[in-house]
C-alpha cells in the first residue's frame, strides 16, 4: 500500500545514522511519487460501452531539505517517512526553468514539484508542510493505503502556484473533450506564477492580476491525488492585454476554476471563462464536469464524466452612449440601454471555435441544437421600453482583437452557403419605439410602430468590422402613419438610417431626416380630390421629424425628377414646371408646427418647397387629423410652354394644395381639398387662356366648388377675326351664361351667347349664338378648347330679300399628350357650312311658274381625316291654265375625302322630270354617281426607276 522512491542528496550511512557528507552542501530528501491524477475524456450524453481516452500525468516529486539542527537521520522508513522536521522546498518565483527537461532540478538543487491535474506543474506558494503516516494503519484486519496530508502554517487552505505545463513529450495531446483545455492550463499558469514578464525593448506589458489557488484539501497517494482546488481571479474587462503578446502571455481569458478528485479521479470540474456577449454584456462560460454513475446490463454500474456549460450573464444591463465607441455617436443605435432578463442559460452546446483559440460562439442550446433566444428589454431614447428575443455571440475575453474571427462567426454561413436567417433580424410585433433622438420641440415625432430591427456589429459601411458592444440597426420595418393614411395597404415599410443623420445629425437636415425607404413609395392623391390642379404623385422616400414623410429633394438633385407622373391641371408634367429646391425654400421645413404651416399658406411669398404630410391628435381627443399640404412656385423658363405667367401678372404661377383628413375614433373619414392655382394662362398657340385666380374646394356630403376670377379668352393668329365678334361679349365672361361643371373625369368651363335678331333694312341675321368651351380631363387625355358660331343642329340664318341662307361654324382645339411642353402643337378638329339660295314665282294668268336655287359647301377637318362637299339644288314647274303641269328636280353633290393616305372623290346626283295633262300624269327619274380613288401612296422610287432599264443611264448622267 506503499509506493515511493526515495533519494538521499548529501547524506551518507556512518553504521548507525545517516549524516551529512559535506556540511556546507544543501542536504535533501526527496520523495517521487506516482502519477497523481488521470485527465478523462468527458461526454455531452452517457454514452454506451465505449473506450475512455484518458492522459496520464508525470511523477510527481516532493523535496524536503533537512535542516542543520538535525545531526543526522534514522536509516529507517519510519524516519524517512516522518517530514514533519524536515523543511518543504518549493519552486522560487522567477527562476528559469528546469535543468533538463522534464527534471525537477533547478540549479542544481532539486525542488517540490507535484503535476497536477494533468499537464499542470504546481508547488508552493508558502511555506506548508506535509503530514504523513509512518507506519501501517490498520484495523478488522486491513491496511490503509498511505497517504500524506498537505498542511498550511496557519491550519488553513493551502496556497499553490502553477509554474509551468509540461512538455508533452510522447504521453501526446490531452483528450478531446476534456474537462481541462490547453489553454485553461496556460491562463492557470499565468494568473498563479507570479512571475514577471520579459518584453522586447520599448514593450509596456499588461500588469495582470495574480493569485495563487487554494486548496482546502490536498492529499498525496500511491494511486493518485485527493484534491480541492479552487482559483477566483478579477480582471477588468476593458483590459487590453496585446502588449504582452511577444512574449507569449496573452491575457488569460480564465475567471474561475474548481477542482475536485479522490484518487486521482475527477469527480468536479468547473471552468469558469470571462466574456461579452456581442451586445456588450459581461458574461460567463461556465463548463462543469461531473462524476455520473450509470447502470449498463450486464456490465454493471460505469462511471463517467459528464459536462455541460451555460452561459452566466454577469452584467444584465448595458448603457450606450455617444462616448462608447460608436462610429456615428450612438445615431446608429436606438436603443440607449439594453436589459437581458436571462440569467442563467440552460445547458448549451460546447464550444466550437472557428478559429483557433478564439473561442467565438453562437449560444445554442444542447437539447434542440437552436440559437438560445435571450430576452432583451431595450430603452429608446424617449425611455420608452421594448423587449424582444436575440440569438447572441459569446466572445471571451482576452487575446488579440476579436475581429476578424467575430465577422467569421457573426457572418455564419448554413450549408447552402446563405447567411443563417432570423439571427439578426428580429421581430417586434408592432411595440412603438423612438428610431432616433427627437427634437426637443416635437417629442414623440421620430416613433414608430415597428415590425421588425435588423442588428449588425461595427460600422455601417461596405466593409464593417464586427465590434463587441458596440450594436446597431442596420435596417428595420416601421409602420408610417401618414402614409398608411394614404395608403392604407402599405404595411409595414423597409428602412435603414439616412446617411446624412449618421454623419452629421438630425440638425443637418432641414426637415430633420433619419430614416430613408429602401424602396421609393410612389403617392398620389386623385386629381378628382384635387380639383384637377394638380395630381401630387411622389416618391417618398426620406421621413423626417419635421415635415413627415417626403421626397428626397435635400440632395443635389432636382425636385422635377421625384414627381415623374405628376400633372397639373391634367395634362402638364410637373417636370418640366418645377425647378431646383434652394435653402431658403428649405428653411421653411425646419419648425413646422400648425401654426407655422397656416402662415405660410396666408403669405403670398410662403413657401413649402415639397409635399408635407403630417399626422396629429385632436384637441378634443375624439380622432386624428391627416395634413397634405404644399405650396410651390412654378418655374416657367421656357416661353414655348402651354402654362405661361398671366400677362397681367408679373408673379410666377402658385400652386396651393391643403388636403385634411379627420378621422374619428369609429374609423370615419372626412376629407377635406382645398386647391389653388394662380397667375397662369394657358396658351394654345391661337387660343389663349387668362386666370387670375382658380380654387377648388370638396368636403365631405358636398359638391365639388369651384371658383375662377380674371378668366379671359383671346385669339391670336390666324383666329384674331374672331376676336372682333368677341368684343360683342360682356367682359366677365363668368356673368350670364357662363357655366362649370366638374365630375370625375374633369372640368368643362365655357360660355353660350345667343345674339338677337339683327334687322338692318332689307338685310336680317337671326338665330345667331357664340360659344367657347373649356375641357380639362384627369385621365391624362388631352385637354381641348372649342369656338363656335352656332351649331350644326341651329344654324344662324341670313335673308336679303329673295335671297336667303345660312350656317354654322366650329372648332376644337387638342393639345396631344406627347406635345404638352410646346405651345401650338396638337390636333385641331374644324366644321362648318353655309347654304345659300333664292327663289321666285311668276303668274301671268294664261300661266304661272316658279323656280328655286339652293347651293352650299360644308367642310370637315378631323386630324388627317378630311371632307369637302359642295351641293347644287333647284326645281322649277310651269302650269298652263292648269290643265298641263311640267315640273323638273335637279340635284347634284359632289364631295371629296381623305382618310388618311387614302383619298376620294364622290360625285352623286338625280334628275326628275314629271308630265301632269288633265288626269294623266308621268315622272321620269334619273340617278347617277362616280367615284374616283387614288393611289393609298405615291409610286416607289424603285417603280419609277427599273433596275434593269434605266438605273445605269441614271448613274452615268449624274458621274458625268
Amino acid at each position: 500500500m506503499l509506493v515511493v522512491d526515495i533519494t538521499l542528496v548529501n547524506l551518507r550511512f556512518d553504521g548507525r545514522r545517516l549524516v551529512r557528507r559535506d556540511p556546507a552542501a544543501p542536504t535533501l530528501v526527496v520523495v517521487a511519487l506516482p502519477p497523481q491524477h488521470v485527465l478523462e475524456q468527458s461526454f455531452e450524453q452517457i454514452p454506451g460501452i465505449a473506450p475512455v481516452f484518458a492522459a496520464t500525468a508525470g511523477t510527481s516529486s516532493l523535496a524536503f531539505s533537512v535542516p542543520a539542527t538535525l545531526d543526522g537521520l534514522e536509516l529507517s522508513l519510519t524516519s524517512l517517512l516522518d517530514w514533519s522536521s524536515l523543511v518543504a522546498m518549493t519552486v522560487p518565483v522567477g527562476l528559469p526553468g528546469p535543468d533538463t527537461p522534464d527534471s525537477t532540478v533547478f540549479q542544481g538543487i532539486p525542488r517540490s514539484v507535484i503535476e497536477f491535474p494533468t499537464r499542470l506543474l504546481i508547488t508552493y506558494a508558502e511555506p506548508v508542510g506535509w503530514a504523513a503516516r509512518t507506519d501501517p494503519q490498520q484495523a478488522d484486519g486491513r491496511t490503509a493505503l498511505w497517504h500524506a496530508r498537505l498542511l498550511g502554517t496557519q491550519n488553513g487552505d493551502v496556497l499553490l502556484r502553477a509554474f509551468a505545463r509540461a512538455t508533452v513529450g510522447e504521453r501526446g495531446p490531452l483528450p478531446d473533450g476534456s474537462p481541462l483545455a490547453d489553454q485553461d492550463l496556460q491562463d492557470i499558469v499565468t494568473l498563479t506564477s507570479g512571475a514577471e514578464l520579459t518584453v522586447p525593448a520599448g514593450g509596456a506589458p499588461v500588469d495582470v492580476p495574480s493569485a495563487p489557488l487554494h486548496s482546502d484539501q490536498f492529499i498525496v497517494t500511491p494511486l493518485g491525488a485527493s484534491a480541492h482546488l479552487h482559483g477566483d481571479w478579477d480582471i477588468p474587462p476593458e483590459t487590453d492585454g496585446s502588449p504582452n503578446e511577444p512574449a507569449g502571455r496573452p491575457l488569460p481569458k480564465l475567471q474561475m476554476y474548481d477542482h475536485i478528485s479522490g484518487l486521482g479521479r475527477d469527480q468536479y470540474v468547473r471552468v469558469v471563462t470571462r466574456g461579452h456577449l456581442s451586445t456588450g454584456h459581461q458574461a460567463s462560460l461556465f463548463k462543469e464536469s461531473k462524476r455520473v454513475f450509470a447502470a449498463h446490463p450486464n456490465d454493471g454500474i460505469i462511471a463517467y464524466l459528464q459536462h455541460e456549460e451555460r452561459i452566466i450573464v454577469k452584467q444584465p444591463e448595458v448603457q450606450y452612449a455617444p462616448t462608447s465607441g460608436f462610429t456615428f455617436a450612438g445615431r446608429e443605435m436606438p436603443f440607449r440601454t439594453l436589459r437581458i432578463t436571462d440569467r442563467v442559460t440552460p445547458p448549451i452546446q460546447p464550444v466550437q471555435p472557428v478559429q483557433s483559440d478564439s473561442g467565438i460562439f453562437w449560444v445554442k442550446l444542447l437539447a434542440s441544437g437552436t440559437d438560445h433566444p435571450f430576452t432583451l428589454i431595450g430603452t429608446d431614447s424617449e425611455n420608452r421600453t421594448v423587449s424582444f428575443t436575440m440569438p447572441l455571440v459569446f466572445v471571451p475575453d482576452g487575446g488579440t482583437d476579436p475581429g476578424e474571427a467575430l465577422s467569421t462567426v457573426y457572418n455564419e454561413k448554413d450549408p447552402a452557403g446563405t447567411n443563417v436567417p432570423n439571427r439578426r433580424t428580429r421581430l417586434m410585433y408592432g411595440q412603438t419605439m423612438a428610431m432616433a433622438q427627437p427634437p426637443a420641440d416635437a417629442p414623440g415625432s421620430t416613433a414608430h410602430a415597428v415590425e421588425s430591427l435588423t442588428f449588425g456589429l461595427g460600422t455601417l459601411g461596405p466593409s464593417p468590422r464586427p465590434a463587441v458592444g458596440l450594436p446597431h440597426v442596420s435596417a428595420a420595418e416601421v409602420r408610417v402613419h401618414a402614409v398608411e393614411q394614404f395608403l392604407p395597404n402599405v404595411g409595414p415599410l423597409p428602412v435603414s438610417f439616412d446617411q446624412t443623420y449618421l454623419e452629421q445629425s438630425m440638425d443637418a437636415h432641414p426637415a430633420g431626416a433619419y430614416l430613408r425607404l429602401a424602396t421609393p413609395l410612389p403617392l398620389k392623391l386623385g386629381e378628382e380630390k384635387a380639383g384637377g390642379l394638380a395630381s401630387p404623385q411622389a416618391a417618398l422616400s426620406v421621413i423626417t421629424s419635421q415635415a413627415g414623410a417626403v421626397p428626397d429633394v435635400f440632395g443635389t438633385q432636382q425636385i422635377a425628377d421625384l414627381f415623374g407622373g405628376a400633372k397639373i391641371l391634367g395634362l402638364i408634367d410637373l417636370t418640366q414646371i418645377l425647378g431646383a429646391i434652394g435653402t431658403d425654400d428649405l428653411d421653411h421645413l425646419r419648425n413646422l408646427g400648425d401654426d407655422q404651416i397656416q402662415a405660410v399658406l396666408d403669405d403670398a411669398n410662403g413657401r413649402l418647397a415639397v409635399p408635407v404630410l403630417r399626422v396629429r391628435d385632436m384637441a378634443d381627443g375624439q380622432g386624428k387629423e391627416l395634413r397634405y399640404v404644399w405650396k410651390t412656385e412654378l418655374k416657367l423658363p421656357d416661353p414655348t410652354k402651354v402654362l405661361q405667367v398671366s400677362s397681367s401678372s408679373a408673379s410666377p404661377p402658385m400652386l396651393t394644395l391643403d388636403a385634411r383628413t379627420i378621422r374619428s375614433k369609429d374609423a370615419v373619414d372626412n376629407t377635406t381639398v382645398d386647391g389653388r392655382l394662380t397667375d397662369f394662362e394657358l396658351d394654345f398657340g391661337d387660343i389663349r387662356v387668362d386666370i387670375a385666380d382658380l380654387r377648388f374646394r370638396t368636403g365631405p356630403g358636398k359638391k365639388p366648388d369651384v371658383t375662377a376670377s380674371g378668366l379671359a379668352v383671346s385669339f391670336q393668329n390666324d383666329l384674331q377675326f374672331i376676336n372682333t365678334l368677341r368684343s360683342a361679349l360682356p367682359s366677365d365672361v363668368f356673368g350670364a351664361g357662363a357655366y362649370v361643371d366638374v365630375q370625375p373625369s374633369g372640368i368643362v368651363a365655357g360660355y353660350k351667347l345667343a345674339i338677337p335678331s339683327i334687322p338692318l333694312g332689307v338685310f336680317n341675321l337671326s338665330n345667331l349664338s357664340l360659344g367657347a368651351e373649356l375641357t380639362i380631363p384627369f385621365d391624362g387625355t388631352s385637354p381641348s378648347f372649342r369656338f363656335s358660331v352656332s351649331e350644326r343642329q341651329h344654324p344662324f340664318n341670313l335673308s336679303v330679300s329673295l335671297f336667303g341662307g345660312g350656317g354654322y361654324f366650329s372648332m376644337r382645339v387638342f393639345i396631344q399628350p406627347g406635345d404638352v411642353g410646346k405651345s401650338g402643337e396638337g390636333s385641331i378638329e374644324i366644321e362648318g357650312a353655309i347654304e345659300f339660295g333664292g327663289c321666285a314665282a311668276l303668274d301671268v294668268g294664261v300661266a304661272a311658274g316658279g323656280v328655286t336655287v339652293m347651293a352650299g359647301v360644308s367642310f370637315m377637318l378631323d386630324g388627317k381625316n378630311a371632307r369637302l362637299t359642295g351641293y347644287l339644288r333647284f326645281n322649277g314647274f310651269l302650269s298652263v291654265l292648269g290643265i298641263v303641269t311640267v315640273s323638273i328636280d335637279f340635284s347634284v353633290e359632289l364631295s371629296y375625302e381623305r382618310h388618311g393616305h387614302q383619298t376620294v372623290i364622290r360625285g352623286s346626283g338625280h334628275l326628275t322630270v314629271s308630265v301632269r295633262i288633265a288626269f294623266f300624269s308621268k315622272s321620269v327619274s334619273i340617278p347617277f354617281e362616280r367615284t374616283f380613288s387614288g393611289s393609298s401612296a405615291d409610286p416607289s422610287f424603285a417603280l419609277c426607276m427599273p433596275r434593269d432599264s434605266h438605273w445605269r443611264v441614271y448613274c452615268a448622267a449624274f458621274a458625268q
